[in-house]
Parts: structure tokens; C-alpha cells; sequence
């Protein structure tokens, strides 16, 4: 998919993730909302859940058309399952600043195709990651960026009823952020579908 240069002229941050389809997005929205009851935390909205694959900042726009067609040159990536289940927090529940959903099948291929994008990404005039690719959901954020989502008890209870749900992952996304008064926004950039 080719981007138009109209359309990255006001690009300021970009990232490449997994997207939920609309079935999984359903059963994470309705566990998320038990989440209400700790409002030192900002739950994550619908159309934002994703697994990030790999966070690239700011971007000019010839970097984001080169980033485009090098994602889309990746080649020997086959459908394949992921399942979420069991949930936590970090850095830990006491200290709780992110609550996230775990995947407990698909990890190794979801390594596998961050890798790819890691590399897509290196080739295209983007710094290389550091830290090592942990795959997650992110359903809730401490507001204000402290932990302050109440007893870690309680909070774990309520994350230990985290649903299991699982479904074929068949592309991923470059996605861009728009920073809004109400939160970020984020917008498809280009989607690239498996052979």
C-alpha cells in the first residue's frame, strides 16, 4: 500500500501492531469494563486495542513512505492463531501503572514477525529496540502515569477473571497517533496482509 505524502505531511508518531477483530475487541471491552470500579486508571478505548509490534516515534514522511515499503516487501508470514488469556500488571500489582492481557499461544510467531518489523524498520532509518519483545494487550493505564489503581487485592481478583479468547491473525498495521484533547487517536496508515 503506497501512502500519499498529503496524507503523512502532519505525521508526528508512528507505530506497527497486531489490531483485534471485532469479536475479540467485544470480549475485552466487556471485561474491561469491570475495571470502572478503580478509577485510578484510564481504560484503554475499543478501536485502540492492538499488540504492538514495534513503537517508531516521530517519523518524517519520506521515512514513513520507505518504512511503508519495506513492511510491505516481509515476506514468509502464514496465518496463525493467537489466544489471550491471564492478565497482570507493571511493573508489578502493587506498583500497578499499566494493566495488560497476556498471550499464552501465537508468541513465537508474533517474535517472529516483530523481528521482521524490527528489521523492516532499521532498513528504513529507524533506531533499533533495546529491550526485549514481550507481547501484550494493554487494557487500562494509571491516570497520570503513577500507580494509584487501588488495593492490589482487590485489582488482582479482578484481573484473574481475565477471559480467554483467540483468533487468526492474518495481517498487521502501520498505524499513526494523533495526539487529541480527549486522548490519542489512531489511524491506519497501511495495512499488510499475509501471503
Amino acid at each position: 500500500m503506497k501512502i500519499s505524502s498529503v496524507e503523512t505531511e502532519r505525521l508526528t508518531r508512528v507505530f506497527v501492531c497486531v489490531s483485534l477483530p471485532g469479536r475479540a475487541a467485544d470480549e475485552v471491552e466487556r471485561f474491561t469494563g469491570k475495571l470502572a470500579r478503580f478509577p485510578g486508571f484510564r481504560r484503554v478505548r475499543r478501536e485502540q486495542f492492538h499488540i504492538t509490534l514495534k513503537f517508531l516515534g516521530g517519523a518524517a514522511p519520506e521515512q514513513i513512505q520507505r518504512l511503508d515499503t519495506n513492511l510491505s516487501r516481509i515476506g514468509g508470514l502464514r496465518p496463525f492463531e493467537v489466544t489471550l488469556s491471564g492478565a497482570g500488571a507493571f511493573p508489578d500489582m502493587a506498583r500497578a501503572s499499566v494493566l495488560w492481557l497476556g498471550v499464552s499461544a501465537g508468541g513465537e510467531k508474533l517474535l517472529k514477525l516483530a523481528s521482521s518489523v524490527e528489521r523492516a524498520s532499521a532498513a528504513s532509518g529507524f533506531g533499533t529496540e533495546r529491550r526485549e519483545f514481550h507481547p501484550h494487550l494493554t487494557i487500562a493505564r494509571a491516570r497520570g502515569g503513577r500507580a494509584s489503581g487501588g488495593p492490589p487485592d482487590e485489582l488482582a481478583s479482578v484481573l484473574a477473571e481475565a477471559p480467554s479468547l483467540s483468533w487468526t491473525c492474518a495481517s498487521f498495521t502501520l498505524m499513526r497517533s494523533v495526539l487529541a484533547s480527549g486522548g490519542a487517536v489512531y489511524r491506519p496508515l497501511g495495512d499488510y496482509s499475509f501471503a
